[in-house]
């Protein structure tokens, strides 16, 4: 895609800003942007920070894209939308299950039935009860980085990152470990609904297919934890009330559903972004051995130098001006948040990794409403994995110097592989 010339009176010489602009690719398919997004993003800050193009308004600067999120002029019903187009166009008409699934998740819905929604959903996803499982996700990655701390080298991504996120759901609902291959492999199939853009015809099926069986799996296992009285994600998404309603059981199902898909592979992104942190700035990382605040912080710190989530999308509902943009009801906007955490008038050295970092928050997960559903759970997965990591473990080194990114999504970053050598410190099994 082609970026053309911005037309907003917000460019301080919007002639010259065009002609500059006219030679910047946005293509996020383009191997060089996808191992390098960030040139790309600088010059769309500095020479085409409000652009129009084939129909889509682009921003790219922070206080636009954090100015956009705060409105509630706009519609998070694009991803639907379009999955109902694209499957028109390839003439697959299966879609009213994944449809519904869309229009049942927190993640694409517009209020009222958002905030219903979310009050029932946060219920079951409250700081309390995320950080009691705790001693479950300690447990989980020191037995992963054990077994492979043995043979002092270890693929980041394959062995830890990917298997980690949905082991912590499926210890949380109570999934049986048969069960576990199978729903992985599912929920990477019916994940491409996040990416309408990227699926053919054998995409939609696989991934229709995929939701009958998840959601009838997720049927019949809510209905024999009921029956067990378990505390699982399942039993507290059944107690949730709202007005004295609760959630379908349906509901139920697609909200068990979009918590893999929601935070599952933005997590494994963001723990492959840690570790490949990491090995560039061991330096930094030693001296957070011990500090529970300055994980936390550093965790913070690599979600907005290498943001998991690069894009969101809204729809605008109405004539409206944010920021100083004047927008046109049914104009559909792309937020680089990628690009908004890079941005250098509001981060100092923005292209600096700053473990110790403080100022404004970035919007790597968004923000407001419509925040990132898996945000949480993904900060406290990512936080005990560095912790356990920093204090059983040193010695980091990476074993190819070359890093190879993900290509499966065009708004998800994050190592496609990440080989290193580490070892256990003494008194470390």
């Amino acid at each position: 895609m082609t970026l053309t010339a911005p037309t907003q009176s917000k460019v301080p010489n919007p002639a010259a800003a065009g002609r500059a602009a006219a030679d910047i690719v946005f293509n996020p398919l383009d191997p060089a942007f996808r191992e390098d997004p960030y040139p790309v993003y600088a010059r769309l800050r500095a020479e085409a920070p409000v652009l129009r193009t084939k129909g889509t308004l682009i921003l790219s600067r922070y206080e636009d894209v954090l100015a956009v999120l705060r409105s509630r002029k706009f519609s998070v019903s694009l991803i639907p939308d379009t999955v109902v187009k694209q499957a028109s166009r390839l003439r697959f008409t299966e879609y009213g299950q994944m449809l519904r699934f869309l229009l049942a998740s927190i993640v694409f819905t517009d209020n009222p039935d958002h905030m219903r929604l979310r009050r029932l959903v946060n219920q079951a996803y409250s700081n309390e009860v995320v950080n009691a499982l705790l001693p479950v996700m300690t447990d989980r990655i020191e037995r992963l980085l054990a077994g492979h701390a043995r043979n002092g080298a270890c693929e980041i991504i394959g062995d830890i990152a990917e298997p980690l996120p949905i082991h912590i759901l499926c210890d949380w609902m109570a999934v049986e470990e048969e069960a576990r291959p199978g729903i992985a492999e599912k929920v990477h199939a019916v994940r491409y609904l996040l990416d309408p853009g990227m699926m053919n015809r054998a995409s939609f099926e696989t991934a229709a297919r995929s939701m009958q069986e998840l959601t009838g799996y997720f049927g019949e296992h809510a209905a024999r934890l009921r029956k067990s009285g378990k505390d699982t994600l399942v039993a507290r998404l059944h107690e949730a009330r709202f007005d004295g309603q609760g959630l379908s059981d349906e509901e139920i199902a697609f909200a068990c559903v979009m918590s893999f898909v929601a935070g599952t592979e933005t997590t494994q992104c963001l723990i492959g972004n840690i570790t490949d942190a990491l090995l560039n700035e061991p330096g930094q990382f030693a001296a957070l051995a011990g500090d529970d605040a300055a994980i936390r912080a550093a965790i913070e710190e690599v979600t907005r130098h290498e943001t998991p989530l690069q894009f969101t999308k809204r729809l605008a509902v109405e004539d409206c001006n944010v920021g100083g943009i004047d927008i046109q009801a049914g104009e559909q906007i792309l937020l680089c948040l990628g690009a908004a955490n890079r941005d250098e008038t509001v981060f100092e050295d923005a292209d600096a990794l700053q473990l110790q970092r403080s100022g404004p928050a970035h919007v790597g997960f968004g923000f407001g409403m419509h925040s990132c559903l898996g945000a949480l759970l993904g900060r406290v997965q990512s936080v005990t994995f560095l912790k356990v990591l920093l204090d059983g473990y040193e010695a980091f080194e990476r074993v190819e110097q070359q890093r190879t990114w993900q290509a499966n999504s065009l708004i998800l970053r994050g190592p496609a592989r990440l080989d290193l050598r580490f070892a256990a410190r003494r008194g470390i099994a």
